[in-house]
C-alpha cells in the first residue's frame, strides 16, 4: 500500500524557510567562486511518486545535463543533485578556469572543476538543513553524471515508490547561467524529515495539508 504524506501550511512554510537559509549560503558560496550575482526562487516542495519527480525536472531541463550528485544516509536518505544543461555548465567553468576551449566536451580537468563547485553548494545547503533540523547525516563523495535529466533523477532511490521532491533554481545574472539544486529522499525519509520539521516549529498536530497523493 502506498504511503500518504501531507505538510499542512505550517509545516510547508518551515520547510521552504530551511531551504531556503540553506540554499542563500549555497547562494553566498557561487557568489564568492563566480564573482556574480546569484538569484534563486522559492522552494517547490512535493510529494509525488518518484517517477514524476523524475519528470517533472525533464519538463525544466529538455537537453542533455552535467550534473553532480551526493548520496545522503543517515537519520534520513535520498540524494541531492546539481543540474545544469550542458551548454550552461560547460560555460560556467569556463569562467571558474578562465579559460577559453572550446564547448564541445568536457575534459577532465573541467569535470574536476564541475564537481567542485556541486561538493560546495550541496554541502552548504544540505549542511545547514542538516544543522537547523539536528539530524545526522553522512554525505557521499560527489560524483560527475551526465544524461538527460529524467535519467539523473532516476538513478538515485531506483526502488522507491515515492518522493519528496524540492527543487529550488538558481541564476547568475551577468553570466546567462542556470541550473537546478534538487533533494529527492524516499517517502520513509519524508516522513523522518516532516518529523524533524514538526520538532522546529514545535508543532506536532496534523493540520491543513498543502499537498497530497494517495
Amino acid at each position: 500500500m502506498a504511503m500518504t504524506l501531507e505538510f499542512n501550511e505550517l509545516e510547508s512554510d518551515a520547510l521552504a524557510e530551511v531551504f531556503n537559509m540553506g540554499i542563500g549560503r549555497a547562494a553566498q558560496a557561487l557568489n564568492r567562486m563566480v564573482s556574480d550575482t546569484v538569484d534563486l526562487t522559492v522552494p517547490k516542495v512535493l510529494i509525488l511518486p518518484q517517477v514524476e519527480a523524475a519528470e517533472l525536472i525533464a519538463q525544466e531541463i529538455d537537453d542533455v545535463v552535467n550534473a553532480v550528485t551526493q548520496e545522503f544516509t543517515g537519520d534520513f536518505c535520498g540524494n541531492a543533485i546539481l543540474m545544469f544543461p550542458r551548454e550552461q555548465s560547460l560555460n560556467l567553468v569556463r569562467t571558474l578556469l578562465q579559460d577559453d576551449v572550446p564547448l564541445e566536451t568536457l575534459t577532465e580537468l573541467e569535470q574536476e572543476a564541475l564537481i567542485e563547485v556541486g561538493n560546495v553548494i550541496l554541502n552548504a545547503c544540505f549542511g545547514t538543513v542538516t544543522n537547523v533540523l539536528n539530524f545526522d547525516c553522512d554525505i557521499s563523495t560527489p560524483q560527475f553524471i551526465q544524461g538527460t535529466a529524467s535519467e539523473i533523477n532516476s538513478s538515485g532511490n531506483s526502488n522507491a515508490e515515492w518522493a519528496m521532491y524540492i527543487q529550488v533554481k538558481f541564476s547568475l545574472t551577468h553570466k546567462n547561467i542556470h541550473g537546478f539544486v534538487t533533494f529527492i529522499m524516499d517517502i520513509d525519509s519524508a516522513a523522518r524529515f516532516q518529523e524533524g520539521i514538526r520538532k522546529f516549529i514545535g508543532n506536532i498536530g496534523t493540520g491543513a495539508g498543502v499537498r497530497r497523493q494517495a
